[in-house]
């Protein structure tokens, strides 16, 4: 199969889903080219899921992948991120919502087949639906109008499914009111750090460090070895084989306008007086005068950039206020929006954001536009060229891959695509010894072989690898001595680490309903710190970001000020006291009130959905080969 597409693909839209696609084989396993000639990888009621079904489903996450990660996808990333289990799991949900939609007799009309089709941007020339551009898309896609459309009208069905299952979903008003008081309660803690790094006086003795070196033999063990030989398939090897005609670099870009189109841009600078996003009411008024100060003396014909080195608190002060030349989604809203309103030359009223109040003055526009095929053939002929490249690469390998696959052993292989035999000096897990583009990653796919086991096909950067592991050398406990400084260094920190418990949970126990922190930290020498306000979910400066010390925080109240256990964070062990708790402002609440519904019922619909199709998944009988998803 791998042979038929490598000598059968002429376009260039083929050659580049190629290596998506050709990806698909390799991850369905050795065992798809064998033993698993069955066309069905799963069943639903008895319902089958065809392997040209399962293929389809992940190469369409893979090219989802390849757009999001370009170069930098490879094994690790499809693992990570569980592709086969994804595409598997998609394929399952979608028969048992047609399942559904049948029993509903839900169906799609033509009309709104043809509405659906007509709103797709691929298919549009100048805005609107092009029939030709339709057949032209599919065909460059070897995609079957039929089955496309049928596709198409399984989509809107289980569309129809699914709003008819979150038809019910309603948020109200109290729920969201609710819902933003427990998200936007404040407060801020006095607290006790009692942390290990104080506890400098500890000195273990040669007697503990042995008992600690004996205790733990299993952590002073050298790091497993391997030495391997691999087949390097580089998109180099074939610079002298790639021609890219007129005819593929005018079809690439008719076919990836999106690319080629530059949003409108503004130059400006900006004068800024910093306020807190939640600065008192006060600190946000002085602020705003101080910039309508400077506005007025801009508005006097002072000059706007002087004024910016003089006055401005942000980091372009220096630079007269300078911020480039910049696309609206890369500023705050407010800035971006208030930017990109302005005329040229135009300087605007002070207007606020998270970060101050900004008075703009808009150096120059450029209105949006799109490059000419001309401006840009070079670019998409070295694209072009690099994916040929990178195709013939996967190619060669490909054809070694197949040798494996029919048996032959790595010599015979090399010998059948005319590649050198590499060796590697012996290395540990995380690429050390390595001299390979991406040392991690070849050293995790050698160490996942059996020893003489080949890989598959394995993408390290831009090349691709066969592995073949030929020795391991295991790991062997290390002499006391070799690793005396390291055990030295982890006993004295875990002697420091139970003496700052030990001394907080004794602390604790000497809480009582008149004792005060401040108490507490005089008889133990120690300093009372306060947090500033923080909420349930966000990091603490001075803190960090501990999820219990935050729970800890909010479980505080009037009639409890003093959390009654030891709170214990990486730095060390905190006692807490309520300091101050701050509710959000009703007008607060009532500004954001149909966001809060919105993201709720988004929330809601989303969890309801899922369990919906969980009770459909445990009523229903579904059977496919673990092996699939190896």
């Amino acid at each position: 199969m791998l042979r038929y597409l490598r000598e059968n693909t002429g376009n260039w839209i083929i050659k580049i889903f190629l290596g998506i696609i050709v990806v698909v084989f390799v991850f369905l396993g050795v065992g798809s080219f064998g033993s698993k000639r069955n066309n069905s990888v799963a069943t639903i009621n008895d319902e089958p899921i065809t392997r040209e079904e399962y293929q389809q489903a992940y190469k369409t996450i893979v090219d989802q992948m390849r757009a999001r990660f370009g170069k930098n996808l490879n094994d690790d990333i499809l693992k990570a991120l569980n592709v086969k289990q994804q595409a598997l799991d998609s394929l399952i949900e979608q028969k048992l919502i047609l399942s559904q939609a049948d029993k509903l007799e839900i169906a799609v009309s033509d009309k709104e087949l043809q509405q659906s089709l007509q709103s797709i941007k691929a298919f549009q020339k100048e805005g609107k639906f092009n029939l030709d551009q339709y057949k032209k898309v599919l065909s460059l896609n070897s995609l079957n109008p039929e089955i496309f459309e049928q596709n198409q009208i399984n989509s809107l069905r289980q569309q129809k499914v699914r709003n008819m299952v979150l038809s019910a979903v309603n948020v109200s008003d109290l729920e969201a009111r609710d819902w933003y008081l427990f998200q936007n309660t404040k407060i801020a803690v006095d607290y006790l750090l009692f942390s290990p790094t104080s506890y400098s006086d500890i000195h273990p003795s040669e007697e503990q460090i042995k008992n600690f070196y004996t205790e733990n033999k299993d952590n002073y063990k050298t790091d497993p070895k391997i030495k391997a030989v691999y087949l390097k398939f580089s998109p180099e090897d074939h610079k002298d084989k790639v021609t890219i005609s007129e005819i593929d670099i005018k079809g690439y870009y008719e076919q990836h306008q999106e690319e080629f189109k530059i949003p409108q841009k503004v130059e400006a600078r900006h004068i800024l007086i910093k306020v807190a996003k939640d600065a008192e009411e006060a600190d946000v008024n002085t602020a705003e005068k101080r910039a309508l100060e400077i506005y007025e003396m801009i508005g006097k014909g002072q000059d706007f950039e002087q004024l910016a080195k003089q006055y401005s608190e942000g980091p372009s002060k220096e630079g007269g206020g300078y911020l480039g030349i910049f696309e609206k989604q890369s500023m705050v809203k407010p800035f971006a929006d208030k930017a990109f309103s302005m005329k040229a030359g135009e300087i605007g009223k002070p207007i606020r954001t998270q970060f101050g109040w900004h008075i703009i003055q808009v150096v120059k526009k450029f209105e949006a536009s799109t490059q000419t095929l001309a401006q840009v053939s070079g670019k998409i002929k070295k694209e072009l060229e690099q994916q040929e490249l990178q195709n013939l690469a996967y190619d060669k390998a490909g054809e070694a891959f197949d040798a494996v696959i029919d048996g032959d052993d790595f010599e015979q292989v090399a010998l059948i695509v005319n590649k050198k035999i590499m060796e590697t000096k012996e290395f540990s897990m995380n690429g050390e010894g390595l001299d390979i583009v991406d040392n991690t990653g070849f050293a995790r796919a050698a160490f996942e072989l059996s020893l003489d086991d080949i890989s598959d096909v394995k993408q390290l950067g831009d090349a691709y690898y066969l592995i073949k592991p030929i020795l391991k050398i295991e790991p062997v406990v290390q002499a006391l001595d070799l690793v005396k400084d390291r055990i030295l260094k982890e006993l004295t920190a875990k002697l420091q680490k139970e003496q700052a418990k030990k001394e907080a949970q004794l602390c604790i126990t000497k809480l009582n309903d008149e004792k005060t922190l401040d108490q507490l930290a005089e008889e133990h020498d120690l300093n009372v710190k306060s947090t500033n306000l923080f909420t349930r979910n966000s990091a603490i400066e001075g803190v960090g970001n501990f999820p219990e010390f935050n729970q800890a925080g909010f479980s505080l109240n009037q009639n409890n000020k003093i959390y009654s256990k030891t709170i214990e964070t990486p730095a060390g062990y905190y006692i807490i006291g309520l300091k101050e708790k701050k509710f959000p402002e009703e007008f607060e609440i009532l500004e954001n009130l149909k966001n809060i519904k919105n993201e709720i019922s988004w929330k809601k619909q989303t969890q309801s959905y899922q369990a919906w199709i969980n009770e459909l998944k445990k009523h229903s009988e579904i059977n496919y080969d673990p092996q699939l998803l190896d």
